[in-house]
């Protein structure tokens, strides 16, 4: 007896130092990971910090709770008035569906277990009414299964549109007049590819969502339906799958869930990143082409490329541990059930079929309960994708509160906006403005101009010039309500104010909806006014190789210079302009064309204000307001008002 100990304390000994090493190896392996995680976001930092990409140096964003914006999401279909009822619809339909299948499932069991036992005791009668039995229930079971699959389509695609449509609007026309979430989310670089978040992230989640929450609803019927045929025969192995599951999940999350939900998020900024440049370069394919820059964008694609690759072959890896771990997980229980089962069978307790029942159950239930640990993947990229799209959703809802707060008059923190008050005579006010340059990521704000104020009167015309680079064009921006990062107040009619960019926007349409841009479906133009405003600006030969219907990529088609004289053709159609803001707009034209377009404007718009550098733009003006670099280096820009006549003699020949 006093020998004994002795073996005893070497097995625990051994014991303790087989728990120690598997303890050691999983803390290397979670080390490693993190390192890589480390190791590929500080490489994905310093991509994005070389490149010209605003999304390409995205903010981190904060910790959020998943379970929160995934319900915030999911109440976009499930809770909005307008589809909340169709919705619940169908979701009790799938839930009704999902029950009957999992009933046919238990009725499966059943009758296999019948079967073999009829095979085992060479009874025909018994084994051609389990054929016949099974024949009835596949007529019965797939039906359902096929109304299953296309209800939980129908319920995807519904939620799938309404969640698109909200973030959608909410990014491209906003809830309040004047928010331009697509503009500022862009200057700002706030949020990463808001356009894949709207197109892939939408469906990734309502796919994903769906299907987890499916399997998990179908899991939980299956389990509980199982588990009593699991307990029927011995309540020891009903509560030995539920150990050894509980076991297989909390350590394939332990060891593979942050590796793979980290690699999954880096490696889709990274591709969207990809995307980006691949984009970028097609819209300026013609600027790189003069400059034969082909190669250094390769290098460039390539560089991002790389950090792509190296991120997917760390999920490669990630995933080829889990993938051993889940085979090895599920080939452990071919010799669990006959372990179990056979002992009762032997003593003639329970049936033959009973042991096909028994493996289905034991692998229906283990499956189940270990659904968390087969699901690592689903779960990564279902959180990747409610953070990317919270994140969007976070942004949108601040660019609304801007913009109301701008609209309410709210000018302490930013340039407020408002109508003309009656009876002034006036079409635009400045007052007090300090402009300074938007909020950035990793930018120090900078101050333009501080303190400005001067105003338009009707008939009234305003050049402003400076040298390049002073802040003209963004003194334009404020004006026209783009930029408000500042303090100061600036009124004009907005909804009657006509913008004019150096680039003017043209798209994939018809030449009737160019010319009616933004309001296409504006009625009542006849084809002669059409016709008429392209006279004016010098593009009737236009028609004589197109009409008013042919669809065509204008941007490529025509010229700068033609885009420009488009802008002003849509000008011309509209009625009533008191102000009109150019910002260079004529500046691709010929000096014919361009004293031809501001006779134009001076006959149909009442007021306007041009940025500028020709000369020959002068006589077009009224007044001329002077931007010029201060003394002290780093301060705001000087400002001046004057009669046009008062700026040519103090500045004769030369902007």
């Amino acid at each position: 007896m006093a020998a004994s100990p002795g073996p005893l304390r070497r097995r625990s000994a051994f014991g303790a130092m087989i728990l120690q090493a598997k303890q050691h190896v999983q803390a290397r392996w979670r080390a490693w990971a993190w390192r890589g995680d480390a190791r590929m976001c500080s490489r994905y930092k310093r991509v994005s910090k070389d490149t010209e990409d605003p999304a390409e140096s995205a903010i981190q964003q904060q910790p959020v709770s998943v379970h929160r914006a995934a319900w915030r999401l999911t109440a976009a279909y499930f809770g909005a008035r307008a589809t909340r009822c169709g919705a619940v619809r169908l979701l009790v339909l799938v839930a009704v569906l999902l029950l009957a299948n999992t009933g046919a499932f238990l009725v499966y069991s059943n009758i296999q277990r019948d079967f073999t036992t009829a095979l085992e005791a060479k009874d025909m009668d018994k084994f051609y009414g389990g054929l016949f039995s099974t024949g009835v229930l596949i007529l019965v079971a797939l039906p359902l299964t096929g109304l299953h699959r296309y209800t939980g389509g129908i319920l995807q695609l519904r939620w799938n549109a309404a969640l698109t449509r909200r973030l959608a609007r909410s990014y491209l026309e906003g809830q309040v007049a004047g928010q331009n979430s697509f503009y500022r989310l862009t200057l700002t670089g706030e949020i990463d590819n808001p356009d894949q978040r709207i197109c892939d992230d939408v469906r990734c989640f309502v796919e994903t969502f769906y299907k987890l929450v499916e399997d998990t609803v179908g899991t939980v019927l299956r389990v509980a339906g199982f588990s009593v045929v699991l307990f029927n025969v011995s309540p020891f192995i009903c509560f030995g799958v539920l150990l050894y599951a509980v076991l297989g999940t909390v350590g394939a999350s332990a060891i593979f869930g942050r590796s793979l939900m980290s690699y999954s998020n880096v490696s889709v900024q990274q591709g969207a990143n990809m995307r980006y440049k691949l984009i970028h370069t097609r819209e300026n394919s013609e600027s790189i082409a003069f400059f034969r820059g082909g190669s250094a964008e390769w290098q460039r694609f390539d560089q991002l490329f790389a950090q792509l690759l190296g991120t997917t072959w760390h999920l490669i890896l990630v995933g080829c541990g889990l993938a051993v771990f889940n085979r090895a997980f599920h080939w452990a229980t071919f010799a669990v059930t006959p372990l179990l089962v056979a002992p009762k069978y032997m003593r003639g307790e329970v049936e033959f079929g009973v042991l096909t029942q028994v493996g289905m159950a034991f692998n229906v239930v283990l499956d189940g309960l270990a659904l968390v640990m087969h699901n690592l993947g689903e779960l990564s990229k279902l959180t990747v994708s409610v953070q990317r799209l919270h994140a969007l959703e976070i942004a949108l809802a601040a660019q609304e509160d801007i913009a109301r707060q701008n609209a309410a008059g709210a000018g302490v923190t930013c340039i407020a906006t408002c109508g003309v008050q009656p009876g002034v005579a006036a079409v635009l006010q400045v007052a007090n403005v300090t402009l300074r340059t938007p909020l950035r990521k990793g930018a120090v704000p900078r101050t333009l101009v501080e303190d400005m104020s001067f105003e338009v009167l009707a008939g009234q015309s305003l050049l402003i010039v400076g040298a390049s680079g002073i802040g003209k064009s963004s003194l334009l921006r404020a004006v026209a309500g783009l930029w408000n990062n500042g303090c100061g107040h600036v009124a004009l009619e907005r909804d009657r104010c006509y913008f004019m960019p150096q680039r003017p926007y043209m798209f994939a349409g018809s030449l009737r909806e160019q010319l009616l841009y933004p309001s296409p479906d504006r009625p009542a133009v006849p084809e002669a006014e059409l016709k008429q405003a392209l006279s004016d600006v010098n593009l009737g030969y236009l028609l004589d190789h197109h009409n008013f219907s042919d669809v065509k990529d204008w941007s490529g088609l025509l010229s700068l210079g033609e885009q420009q004289r488009i802008n002003f053709a849509r000008l011309l159609l509209q009625h009533d302009i008191p102000l009109a803001l150019l910002d260079e707009g004529t500046s691709a034209c010929d000096p014919s064309n361009e004293q031809h377009l501001y006779e134009l404007l001076q006959q149909r718009a009442r007021s306007f204000v041009s940025v500028g550098h020709r000369p020959a733009l002068r006589r077009f003006h009224t007044h001329a307001l002077q931007l010029q670099h201060s003394r002290t280096a780093g301060t705001p820009a000087l400002h001046r008002v004057m009669r046009m006549a008062e700026y040519a003699a103090a500045s004769p020949g030369s902007e």
